[in-house]
């Protein structure tokens, strides 16, 4: 193993695998959180949901030389349709480097994907907010400088209507709750990164440097960290942090994009598809793609009655047989066939396999 490789590198000769290629285009596209369903669909079938929006800004230039590095110590190798596999030299590396850390696979599906980095922001500034109420402070300057952030926290907390000393320790009452699900090393990251009355959360690189990661390596559990308090709350009875959640879904469409929210919420009242296209002023096949982003994002979502029963069993038969079954072979097949009927029962295809496994 190369001692001076930083952990950036390794997480993402991560993405790669040995059975199916990923290029750079698709790679800076899933780093940016580009929500096209073929994008989407990627990130579904090779489980790259760690990877997806997470680091927005980077250049593809950036990560080209990052990938040719990857290159020149034949940890990766070109593939036929000009993509990157992992080597077997790869293989073992990754292997061996993980061996005594955690690799991030806490994040196991897309619906979080666009709230994870608002409410990390706003649960630091509420628990702010809070700290300083039980001591009775007003002359304290937000450690959480967004406007946008602010305003969403200010308009929760008016919506509650409650005396803010009230809430503070029922906030503090509910997160001992949660905060007791994780590890202690997980808990401490978060508690550490906190603001309070007379107590100033760690930076980035000041909580990397008393925990001996790499910068990068802590934003990366950090993410991993946020995305399970989120599961634990969603999964609680704590009433109060289910609120904050809730208000954090709703701003952000609950996941999905603003337009694909509006078709679901058409769905979600029974309106057929051709009738939400027409009200909408869409193409139908704009909308069977707002179907394939809900059902990507949302994996509880009953997308079965968008795909006519017969048409599913043939599908599903096709893929038994041949599992490389693709759609250039089924339109052989059915000419009439939607390639949105054939994408459903591919990803329900993958998921099953990823239980079994």
């Amino acid at each position: 193993m190369v001692s001076n490789v930083e952990y950036i590198t390794y997480f993402i000769l991560s993405l790669f695998n040995r059975d199916s290629s990923l290029n750079s285009a698709q790679l800076i596209h899933i780093f940016h959180g580009r929500r096209t369903p073929s994008m989407l669909f990627k990130v579904e079938k090779e489980k790259l949901y760690s990877a997806f929006g997470l680091f927005k800004t980077l250049k593809k230039s950036t990560l080209d030389q990052q990938l040719k590095k990857l290159v020149e110590m034949k940890w990766i190798e070109s593939s036929e349709n000009k993509g990157y596999k992992l080597s077997k030299k790869g293989s073992e590396v990754l292997k061996e480097y993980f061996l005594n850390r955690d690799y991030p696979d806490k994040i196991v599906s897309l619906e979080n994907a666009t709230i994870r980095k608002s409410f990390f922001y706003q649960f630091q500034l509420v628990s702010q907010i809070f700290s300083e109420a039980t001591y009775k402070n007003k002359q304290y300057s937000p450690t959480i400088k967004d406007p946008v952030q602010q305003v969403a926290v200010k308009e929760w907390l008016t919506s509650l209507d409650k005396p803010l000393l009230n809430l503070a320790k029922d906030w503090s009452s509910e997160l001992e709750i949660i905060l007791e699900k994780l590890t202690e090393e997980e808990a401490m990251m978060l508690v550490w990164k906190l603001t309070g009355h007379e107590l100033v959360g760690n930076t980035n690189r000041q909580l990397a440097e008393i925990l001996s990661l790499d910068t990068v390596e802590l934003y990366i559990l950090l993410d991993q960290i946020v995305e399970q308090l989120i599961y634990l709350i969603d999964k609680s009875e704590c009433t109060l942090l289910k609120s904050f959640l809730h208000q954090i879904n709703e701003n952000h469409y609950y996941g999905l994009s603003k337009s694909t929210y509006v078709t679901a919420v058409y769905i979600k009242n029974r309106i057929k598809l051709v009738d939400i296209a027409l009200k909408r002023n869409l193409k139908l096949s704009t909308i069977h793609e707002h179907i394939l982003e809900i059902t990507l994002v949302k994996q509880t979502f009953n997308f079965k009655p968008f795909i006519p029963d017969e048409i599913y069993q043939q599908l599903h038969q096709a893929f038994k047989k041949d599992p490389y079954f693709n759609f250039q072979k089924a339109k052989q097949e059915n000419k009439n066939l939607q390639f949105l009927w054939y994408r459903l029962v591919e990803i329900e295809r993958i998921r099953n396999e990823s239980i079994n496994n």
